[in-house]
This record gives C-alpha cells, sequence and structure tokens, in this order.
C-alpha cells in the first residue's frame, strides 16, 4: 500500500449511502411523502388524484393520478437523483410554474422503502412497471395499466430502525398525512381529490370554488363567516378568504399562506397578520385565513429548504405591509364592531383616563356615591357568610376571607387532576358537534382517558362527536359546553400537553355550585380542610386570588393606625 493510499482520509460516499442522506432532508416522515408524491400529480395535470394510506402510512402509502403519465424511459429515470423535467439550466430556478423541481423526491423515498410504479401516458398501449426496493432496482417491464401513474409505498423507514422508532402514533401520523392534503387540495379546488385511511373513504373533493372547498374540509364554518379577500397590486395578487374574527374557532392555531399555490410558512408575514388581528380575537386565539399570493417568479425564491415550505421575497418589505393594509380594509368593511382608531393605527392604544370632576363648579355638582349594603348576618359559631357568598372564617389568631364560589372550582380542578376514576352520569339528551376528520383522530386518541374521567364520548363516521356522559354531579347543561372544549383540544395539529388542564378547568368551572349558599358549620369545616389540602390554596384555576389572610398587622396597616 502506497504512502499516497494510507494518507487519504476524504472517501466518495456511495450512491445508495448519498440517497439514504437525501432522504433524511426531504422524507422526514409518511406524510412527507403524501406531499411529494400529491405534488407530482398535479405537475403531471392530473384531474383527479386519490392518496390511499394505511397504519397512518407507515404500512402503506399509495397515489395515484390521472395526469399525463409517462415513457418507459422516462419511469427509470424519475428515480435517479436530481433526474428532472422542470429545469434545465440555473435561470429556470426563477421561472418556475411547477411545484417539485429538484429531482430528489422519488430517489429519496425510494431509498428508505420499497416503490411500485405503474405508468402510461394516454397515447401508449402499454404502460412500464418498475420497482425500487431500498434504493435497489428489482424490476422494470412492460404491463398493461390504466394510464396516468400509481406510485405505491411500503415498508417506509424499515431498515432505518431508528427512524422508524420515531414515527409518532398512527393516530397522530394520520393527522399529518391529513394536514398534507389539505395543503394541495386548498390550492386546486377545480380538481377531484380523495383520501383513504384503512380502507374508509374520509374525503371525497369534487372540482368546486374555492369556498365550497373551504367549508368541505372546516364543517364546523359557515358561508357567513367567510369574507372574501381579491385585490391586485404592483408587487402581487392576493386573492382568499378569512374568517371574522367573531366567527374565529377559539385557540384556533392554523392558518394558510399560499405563494405562487403553494403552502409557505412566512414569519413575518404571518406575525403581522396576527398583530392586526390581535385586538379583535382572544388571546390564545390565532387568526384564520386562506390567502394566495401570486408573485411573479423571479421574485421569490422557495428554493430554502429541502421541504420548500419556505420562502424568500425580494420585495418582503413592501408586501407585508400592503397584505396587512388590505386586510385591515376588508376587515373594516366587514361591519364590524372595532376600536374606532384601529383603522388607521397599527396598535391599539388605551383610551386616556377621563377627567376629575371639578367638585367646586356649580355646573356639575358631585353626584353622592351610594352604597348598597346588606344587613350584616348573624354569626354562627367561628365563621360569618356574606352575601350567601364570601366566608369570614377565624383560625386561632388570624381571619380569613374566602371566595367560596373560587374555593370549590379550586378544590374540583385538583380532584379531576389527581387521575382518580370520575363516576358518569348518562345524558337523557347527548350533546352533538360537528368534526373535521383530523379532529376525530385526536378525539379517538382521547377517548380511554376521558372515559376514566367520566366523560362518554362517541366519533360517528368520523364526522360528529356525541357526548352521551359527563362526570357525576355535573349538571346536563353544561355537556355542550365540554363538547365544544374537546372539539377546540382537537383542533390542534398533535394533544396538546395542558389538555388535562383545560378540560379540568372547564369541569371545575361548570360543575362548581353557584351562589348564595347555605352553609352549616360542619360545611365551613369541610371547605376549610379540603381547600388547605390544594397545591394552591389561593388562587382558582383562571389565577382568581380566593383567600386573604388578616391578621391584626395587616389591619392596623389598612387602617392606617
Amino acid at each position: 500500500m502506497t504512502t499516497d493510499a494510507l494518507e487519504q482520509r476524504i472517501q466518495i460516499l456511495p450512491e445508495s449511502v448519498i440517497n439514504q442522506i437525501a432522504a433524511g432532508e426531504v422524507v422526514l416522515r409518511p406524510a412527507s411523502v403524501i406531499k411529494e408524491l400529491g405534488e407530482n400529480a398535479i405537475d403531471a395535470e392530473a384531474n383527479m388524484i386519490t392518496f390511499w394510506t394505511e397504519e397512518g402510512g407507515k404500512a402503506l402509502i399509495k397515489v395515484t393520478d390521472t395526469g399525463i403519465g409517462m415513457s418507459p424511459l422516462d419511469a427509470e429515470l424519475c428515480f435517479e437523483r436530481h433526474a428532472t423535467s422542470k429545469i434545465r439550466e440555473a435561470k429556470d430556478l426563477y421561472r418556475l410554474g411547477t411545484k417539485g423541481f429538484r429531482g430528489e423526491a422519488l430517489a429519496s423515498i425510494a431509498a428508505v422503502a420499497e416503490v411500485e410504479l405503474f405508468t402510461r401516458r394516454p397515447q401508449d398501449a402499454i404502460g412500464t412497471h418498475v420497482v425500487i426496493s431500498f434504493g435497489m432496482k428489482r424490476l422494470g417491464e412492460p404491463v398493461r395499466c390504466a394510464s396516468g401513474t400509481t406510485l405505491i409505498v411500503r415498508k417506509l423507514f424499515q431498515h432505518i430502525p431508528v427512524r422508524r422508532k420515531s414515527l409518532r402514533s398512527d393516530l397522530t401520523e394520520h393527522r399529518h398525512n391529513l394536514q398534507e392534503f389539505f395543503r394541495l387540495a386548498y390550492p386546486h379546488p377545480e380538481r377531484h381529490f380523495r383520501f383513504y385511511h384503512n380502507q374508509a373513504l374520509i374525503y371525497d373533493l369534487p372540482p368546486t370554488g374555492l369556498a365550497e372547498r373551504i367549508l368541505a374540509l372546516h364543517p364546523s364554518l359557515s358561508t357567513a363567516a367567510l369574507v372574501p379577500v381579491e385585490e391586485e397590486t404592483s408587487l402581487f395578487v392576493v386573492r382568499g378568504y378569512i374568517v371574522l374574527p367573531e366567527e374565529t374557532p377559539p385557540q384556533n392555531r392554523e392558518n394558510f399562506l399560499f405563494i405562487n399555490r403553494r403552502y409557505i410558512r412566512h414569519p413575518s408575514i404571518q406575525q403581522a397578520l396576527y398583530q392586526l388581528y390581535r385586538p379583535l380575537i382572544p388571546t390564545e386565539t390565532r387568526p384564520l385565513y386562506w390567502l394566495f399570493l401570486e408573485v411573479p417568479p423571479d421574485q421569490v425564491d422557495i428554493n430554502v429548504t429541502p421541504s420548500k415550505t419556505e420562502a424568500r421575497l425580494l420585495h418582503e418589505l413592501e408586501i407585508r405591509a400592503m397584505l396587512t393594509s388590505i386586510v385591515r380594509r376588508v376587515l373594516a368593511v366587514s361591519n364590524l364592531s372595532i376600536p374606532t382608531d384601529w383603522f388607521h393605527r397599527p396598535s391599539i392604544t388605551l383610551p386616556p383616563k377621563p377627567s376629575a370632576v371639578e367638585l367646586s363648579s356649580p355646573l356639575t355638582p358631585p353626584q353622592q356615591e351610594r352604597l348598597s349594603l346588606a344587613p350584616p348576618p348573624s354569626p354562627r359559631g367561628e365563621f360569618l357568610l356574606l352575601y350567601g357568598r364570601f366566608l369570614i372564617i377565624a383560625k386561632r389568631e388570624d381571619a380569613w376571607f374566602i371566595d367560596v364560589l373560587g374555593a370549590h372550582e379550586r378544590i374540583l380542578y385538583e380532584r379531576y387532576l389527581q387521575g382518580i376514576p370520575v363516576a358518569s352520569q348518562g345524558l337523557l339528551f347527548p350533546a352533538l358537534a360537528p368534526i373535521s376528520s383530523a379532529q376525530a383522530s385526536l378525539l379517538a386518541e382521547m377517548q380511554p382517558l376521558l372515559i376514566e374521567r367520566g366523560l362518554a364520548l362517541e366519533i360517528r363516521e368520523g364526522r360528529e362527536a356525541v357526548l352521551h356522559a359527563i362526570p357525576a354531579g355535573l349538571p346536563p347543561a353544561t355537556a355542550p359546553l365540554l363538547l365544544e372544549e374537546l372539539v377546540r383540544v382537537a383542533e390542534c395539529d398533535t394533544l396538546p400537553a395542558d389538555w388535562r388542564e383545560r378540560l379540568a378547568k372547564h369541569i371545575a368551572r361548570y360543575g362548581a355550585l353557584r351562589p348564595p349558599y347555605t352553609l352549616t358549620a360542619e360545611a365551613v369545616e369541610t371547605l376549610w380542610g379540603d381547600l388547605s389540602q390544594c397545591e394552591d390554596p389561593n388562587h382558582s384555576p383562571s389565577g382568581r386570588r380566593i383567600r386573604f389572610r388578616l391578621n391584626e398587622e395587616t389591619l392596623e396597616k389598612l387602617f392606617q393606625v
């Protein structure tokens, strides 16, 4: 062995290793396959695109389209890295009108899975059948098949145990698959999309208008909730819909921004729109919109990441300002109750404090403040109940002021969080709520835990949630409110870490007895003992103060003794 050979430490990687490295950037989970194959089908001018998945895509992903198909030669070449029909030279990158262009998708997928291809052009009598198994070609032969293309992906990441184990549950992967399906279906309402999961038809979306497509995927929204946006500027054209603030689902986390029909995450633009909505929606809610920007291809770069979900705009600041202004104007003319200066200012400021009344002015005599005080109740042992709600308890040398309603809420909240099985009570009239397929998947994941907590939830055909039972002791009228909160939790991409706390807050809020109260000495002692054992006996689940300690030193400070 020569000295040069001994000193050589840099090696050229084998093609199979290169493909697996590329796959790590392009294929993160089954949803990545849905995205890449779906985009290829759209670029192939398919009018009908059908997706099949099994076990959240881990066992099978199948995509069939009615597009232009491929010749036998192209069917072989499409699995090579950097093999693409979209570009010929570097400048083509800046005038692209298609989804895919890197030429890495099929090569990357075939490197980490078993892929089977059937394809035929309409003008050909015979199609082509190709099988690639984890980067190795197994078969290539003529075959009789329908025109268009069918790609079948099996055993994803089977030879990469670490990647396989990193996948989440079937339900979670299914939700991610649906998310990518939505992002393909929204910008192409003129095409027919179908989605099957475990042999069941989840979505059948025939060609329609954009508003109808949105409502088909968001059955909880109404036509009246969608406000159209359409304007042409010198830098871009924008079309789409925004949801009125009062119609925005509580705690909404999703919105949809597309640039040249490609779903894009653009934090700068999305944050600007959030700040615009902020005075009009609750703090934990994000605005819901579908905005489609058409920007000249030479003024946008979507080649930022391998997944092509980010973009750089040549005139980013101008586009952000103009788009925000357009949305502001659309909201302002939608008969909203908004602050009077909101249309003209980028942010909301508090109104100035009213000027003090001039007590010496003969024209504006001071108004005497009238206090309506109930007669003081008679003491009962060592406690005093004021106005049927507020309790004063003497304990040794101290006195405690307690809001009984807040105390009851705190006790119920902490009991529910302890995870002790809760008895349930059936409902004569179950509560009903429409849900999307993604919400159905998440609620199905929650069902076993809900049963332990006294909630019997049924999911009907993946489109409706039915609450049959609630925790014992709760008024039946709280059932729709609890179901509404469950549906809100299921609007997230994944199960929120704090969903039990959120549900416990609602149960405590609706389950606590309403004032006025009639308390015996035994009931007061029980309340004091239960509250003292709570992790936070001083605050309600919403953070409101419910207990104050009052001793001689505090009273002296209060009365400035």
